[in-house]
């Protein structure tokens, strides 16, 4: 007892028996919300003052609690779901006396007599306190008696599962929440794909990956992500988050919070995702795990000198020193995995009629189409490093890095057709017939692609929490860094004379088209190099990114006893942003150019530039000649031209300027339906400016700036209703706001006067943008039963009173620079530029479980069942000069939903997931240019199976088969074309299969 005593736990005797008390109070307060601020560490010390910070009395024996270490509980919770965090997968359970107002905390597994009296607990009434009060005796009956209890040990995503319901009810705000065993051993291959599976959730794919995520219905630049509380910058053009960037394997957990809460500081208009990373205090002693899987793309090899198998590793070191005072975690993930594509896409559709095509003149056909493969080579290295250190229980001081580096090589091969005479100096000739349209005299373009991109992120945080007198304070810093530089390139070849092939379409969309020749497209003697079709003998651009953000909060928060207020937060967030983007462009010309084909110019083909050829059989083309655009241009064959900077729209920087300050009270009222939750107000105050380029009709390029600042207030409710039986009835009401996307902020513009009507017009950026705007209601109905599974109905109205369109505004160009010698009438003109204007209504409703078989029958155990569906519709405004708001539509699925079905026992796992998103629009950045795509329904299935050795000298290791993509779902983009929906791009991606294995010590 003498080390007992130590940490403050008072020493009591019943009989001969010695027990241990923390008698901070006399009255059960189970159902209310407190704030807690307990670190993971030995029971002995964690129980006195989760005591303290409950209000409650603990009994608990010295032998129950030796060798015992609980979790960390950190924030606002009830007593109830504090407890149950506390104790979570630690074999001990807290019974309440609702008569004593004592918690008793008992051993499921005994390994001896416990010092104990009186009562014999059983399985019936030893359950967590998380279930609401039970019947129990008092600790004066206490006798030296054996808990009969059944060993039962929840590991794997059963636990995980648990962990996530629990933090779910604990919450005042609407979320989901998915955890690190989750990401670990559903079928997902990324953080992104498990956020996938979030009820109202949808993936947006790039490349075959889940890369972006749209939230209720809304495009990904609408949401918020956070890493560990802190905002994150990116590597995109614009504000999305690339999740790709981030290792799954480094991952503590994610919440996405689906109402504000005012001291989370930024938030998005969909949704807040904050990824919290390991934290070395939430684990029990050292914690080292090593895994390792092989990579295989089904598509198999498609381009000389790529692959289609890589690999995936992963290392993590978790420990604690100093008597758990000091906690350190270093985790490393490398992946290097191949992305294979093939595609078909048609374009530009109309009537043979329209397109001047022999035949059926009345039937729709395209005017071109590009066929082929590309294969990307995707390494990524993770870093993360944690270091915390809490010497008492009133001071917690932690530290985190995280690196990514990510690197993509991607090398395309492709062909292209084209059916109209304005391709090339020959004049071909189409003609519909029953095998398809077939050309003659037809020029196809044989077109080298590559990209390569190098990303780097790297963020580092401290946090720290410390206690003084009855408030509890919080100062955090944090800074991160994004970078981006990506070169891309295209070099093209041509057929030596005119050649003539069919092509044909198949019904439906599930398809390649095909083409058939006599022509040997494999065969480098029939090709010359060539000029593209728009001048020049290749392209190349390069792309960079660069965005900073440094935030610190200062903040702090106590309790209150006034009345229904339980609690109050306050204090200040202040965020500053640097983002720039420049693209610039260079052209090629031949050496030794010479006319071909009627006034398009060539140049020999270099020798030994030819690779050996790639295989389009797909799309019926056997072979096709293949060489790397970047050994091309090195070849001499080419000369670069000077610089060619891109339009104003590609190059701009924003700076961004945000102080955030916020209140919050917590609510807690205790009447025959309890009540909790919080209401709280932030005021957003942001300046904002911008740089640009201003282009005048001469091409010259002048810089120009701009910029604004406001101030907007949020206001944001949450009310939780216990309807008791363990349902709760959840509401939320909020303004929220999302910043417009930076490319729309950026201050260029391109301008002239018109030589028609004498008048000024330009089209650009606009840096006095205010944020997109929005009235959220939420209503959430939860039932919850035994420990993880749970049954949710949830609905939500988001009123956009402030949205972004573009549109003609009148500006006043006064300043401009006129070079084209006429005067104008007037220097108030017509600039095309995103504009603020009304938004719309963005509803829905989302129904979301998690099931348990072994609660319906014993023979069910091991089974479980998780699922969501969602649907979601918007109507945008349209202004009064009768512009619709179509950005609101960008990304909406209007059904999304998930189903995952696994069986995990004595070691065996076993899983099959399926996720499903409607038709969609969603904007891309190709290599070139931003394009918005029409995307077809798709449903994407992923399986698992592996088993665990559960002892022995490889006690732990884990062997997994894991399949993403099973069914090689295809990715189409459509387009209508006089009410007919036709496909416009097919990709597919292939099978991705990885074979691993895990162990952990």
């Amino acid at each position: 007892m003498g080390a007992l005593g130590k940490v403050g736990l008072k020493p009591w005797l019943f009989g001969s028996t010695a027990a241990i008390v923390c008698v901070i109070g006399s009255t059960p307060v189970y159902a209310q919300t407190r704030t807690f601020d307990v670190a993971a560490q030995p029971a002995s010390r964690s129980l006195p003052l989760f005591g303290k910070q409950a209000g409650v009395q603990i009994l608990a024996s010295a032998k129950t609690l030796a060798t015992k270490r609980t979790n960390q509980v950190k924030g606002d919770y009830t007593v109830a779901a504090g407890m149950a965090q506390l104790l979570a997968g630690t074999g001990l359970v807290g019974v309440p006396d609702s008569a004593s107002g004592i918690l008793t905390i008992r051993d499921t597994n005994p390994v001896a007599s416990v010092e104990y009296t009186a009562v014999q607990a059983t399985s019936s009434n030893t359950t967590s306190i998380a279930e609401g009060p039970q019947p129990a005796t008092s600790a004066d009956s206490m006798a030296d008696t054996q808990i009969a209890t059944t060993e039962v040990v929840v590991t794997g995503i059963k636990r995980s599962l648990q962990k996530s319901a629990a933090a779910k009810k604990a919450s005042n705000s609407i979320v989901e929440v998915v955890t690190a065993e989750d990401i670990g051993k559903l079928p997902g291959l990324s953080i992104a794909e498990s956020l996938a599976r979030m009820p109202g959730v949808a993936a947006q794919r790039v490349d075959g990956r889940a890369q972006v995520l749209s939230i209720r219905g809304l495009a990904p630049k609408f949401g918020v992500t956070l890493l560990n509380g802190q905002e994150m910058v990116s590597t995109g053009d614009d504000r999305s988050f690339e999740y790709d960037q981030f290792p799954a394997e480094l991952v503590s957990s994610a919440t996405l919070y689906k109402t504000p809460d005012a001291s989370l500081g930024t938030m998005g208009l969909s949704g807040t995702v904050d990824i919290r990373t390991l934290q070395p205090l939430d684990f029990h002693g050292r914690k080292i795990n090593v895994s390792a899987r092989v990579d295989s793309n089904s598509i198999g090899d498609t381009i000389p000198g790529t692959k289609s198998t890589g690999n995936r590793l992963s290392f993590s070191y978790i420990d604690q020193f100093a008597d758990g005072k000091i906690g350190v975690a270093i985790g490393y993930a490398h992946l290097d995995s191949p992305n294979q594509k093939q595609y078909f896409n048609p374009w530009d559709y109309g009537t043979g009629n329209d397109l001047g095509v022999n035949g059926v003149t009345t039937a729709y056909t395209f005017n071109g189409f590009e066929t082929g493969v590309a294969s990307t080579k995707t390494v990524r290295d993770g870093l993360l490093g944690v270091v915390q250190f809490k010497p008492n229980d009133t001071f917690t001081s932690q530290v985190n890095l995280f690196h990514s580096k990510f690197q993509q090589r991607m090398d395309g091969r492709e062909l292209v057709g084209v059916l109209a005479n304005w391709a090339s100096g020959s004049t071909p000739s189409a003609t519909i017939g029953t095998a398809g349209v077939t050309v003659t005299n037809a020029s196809p373009i044989l077109t080298m692609r590559k990209d390569n991109r190098d990303d780097q992120v790297d963020a580092i945080s401290w946090t720290n929490s410390f206690e003084l007198g009855e408030w509890k304070a919080r100062a955090d810093l944090g800074v991160s860094h994004a970078k981006r530089k990506e070169w891309m390139a295209e070099a093209y070849a041509m057929p030596t004379t005119p050649i003539t092939f069919t092509v044909a379409l198949p019904t439906g969309y599930d398809a390649f088209g095909k083409v058939a020749s006599t022509f040997d497209f494999g065969n480098g003697a029939n090709y010359r190099l060539a000029g593209a079709w728009w001048g020049g003998g290749a392209y190349g651009a390069v792309a960079q990114v660069d965005d900073k953000m440094t935030t610190a909060r200062l903040s702090a928060k106590r309790s209150l006893d006034w009345g229904v207020i339980s609690a109050f937060e306050g204090g200040l967030i202040y965020g500053e942003r640097d983002k720039t983007l420049t693209y610039v462009g260079t052209n090629y010309n031949f050496k030794n150019a010479s006319p071909c084909l009627d006034g398009l110019v060539c140049a020999p083909m270099p020798s030994g530039l030819l690779q050996s050829s790639v295989d389009l059989g797909f799309a019926g083309v056997p072979h096709l000649i293949s060489f790397d655009v970047g050994q091309a241009l090195a070849s001499g064959a080419y000369i670069a031209s000077p610089n060619d900077p891109k339009s104003p729209a590609w190059n701009w920087g924003v700076n961004e300027k945000v102080t955030t300050a916020f209140a919050k009270f917590d609510i807690n009222y205790q009447s025959a339906i309890p009540i909790r939750g919080n209401f709280g107000l932030q005021a957003v105050s942001a300046k904002q400016s911008a740089t640009g380029l201003y282009v005048d009709a001469s091409g010259a390029r002048n810089p120009i700036q701009g910029g604004t600042d406001y101030t907007d207030v949020l206001p944001s409710l949450n009310l939780i209703a216990e309807l008791g039986n363990a349902t709760y009835l959840r509401f939320g009401a909020a303004k929220a706001v999302a910043r417009p996307n930076m490319a729309d902020m950026r201050a260029g513009i391109t301008a002239s006067v018109n030589t028609s009507d004498h008048q000024w017009y330009g089209s650009g950026g606009n840096p006095n943008l205010k944020p997109w705007q929005s009235n959220d209601y939420d209503v959430s109905l939860e039932k919850y039963f035994g420990k993880g599974a749970y049954v949710a109905v949830a609905a939500f109205i988001k009123d956009v009173t402030t949205g972004i369109v573009t549109k003609d505004v009148a500006y006043d160009f006064t300043g401009f620079v006129n070079p084209s010698g006429i005067t104008p009438t007037s220097n108030m003109g017509t600039l095309t530029t995103p504009t603020n204007t009304s938004g719309g209504k963005v509803q829905g409703w989302e129904l979301s479980g998690t099931l348990d078989g072994g609660q319906f029958h014993p023979a069910l155990e091991g089974f479980e069942l998780i699922g969501s569906f969602s649907k979601t519709k918007v109507k945008a405004s349209t202004d009064a000069d009768g512009v619709r708001v179509g950005t609101l539509l960008e990304g909406l699925s209007g059904e999304v939903w998930t189903a995952t079905a696994y069986y995990e026992n004595h070691g065996f796992q076993a899983r099959i997931g399926e996720r499903y998103r409607s038709g969609f629009t969603a904007t891309r950045h190709n290599a070139f240019r931003f394009v918005t795509d029409t995307i077809r329904p798709e449903k994407i299935v992923d399986a698992q199976i592996g088993y665990t050795i559960p002892s022995g000298p490889m006690k732990d290791m884990a062997i997994s088969l894991q399949a993403n993509n099973l069914t090689n779902t295809p990715y189409v983009v459509t387009q209508t074309v006089d009410g007919h929906t036709i496909v416009k791009e097919h990709h597919e991606f292939g099978t991705e299969y990885l074979l691993g294995v895990s162990f952990s010590f």
